[in-house]
């Protein structure tokens, strides 16, 4: 998305625009089909698309990306602790699980890796652990140490910087 204006907002706009539009496709949410008592079918399997090359090593397998994930992991057993002794009052908890969601983003993941330029890797490494310790003071603890140790450096190529690994066909 940072390669389009505005992150994206006048081309989304303009496709959704287009697809409400459209007579043979009709936009709803999941929650409008239940509330229609459509009934869901099951799906014989679901492989991952072709943005991840079918193996999702675009969010982890590399030792940076597992690391980031590892300490996603403690953070959040941090969070069910604290959630836990009751310790947080409404506001706080309510803090507390936002600030979660934010380091739950898979965008955090796509960043770490070989192949991102020095630049990007060290801006999103540096804003996930400050996310991460934002979250250990929301919820009264001291960040972890860990979090002060950069997780990766990045060595890709910077024209190519902002995109998954591609995949050539040899």
């Amino acid at each position: 998305w940072e390669h389009y204006p505005f992150n994206g907002y006048y081309f989304l706009r303009a496709l959704y625009t287009l697809l409400a539009a459209h007579p043979q496709i009709e936009l709803t949410t999941l929650g409008a089909c239940v509330a229609r008592g459509l009934t869901p079918i099951t799906l014989p399997q679901l492989v991952a698309g072709s943005w991840v090359h079918g193996t999702l090593t675009t969010w982890m397998g590399d030792p940076a990306k597992n690391r980031a994930w590892e300490l996603l992991c403690e953070a959040k057993l941090a969070f069910d602790a604290t959630v836990a002794a009751g310790t947080l009052d409404a506001t706080e908890r309510l803090a507390a699980e936002r600030q979660l969601a934010l380091c739950e983003s898979s965008d955090w993941f796509w960043w770490f890796g070989d192949y991102n330029p020095a630049d990007a890797v060290s801006q999103f490494d540096s804003l996930y652990r400050r996310q991460l310790s934002r979250l250990y003071e929301r919820l009264g603890r001291a960040p972890p140490e860990s979090l002060s140790k950069p997780i990766a450096t990045g060595s890709g190529d910077p024209e190519h910087g902002g995109v998954m690994r591609r995949s050539y066909a040899s």
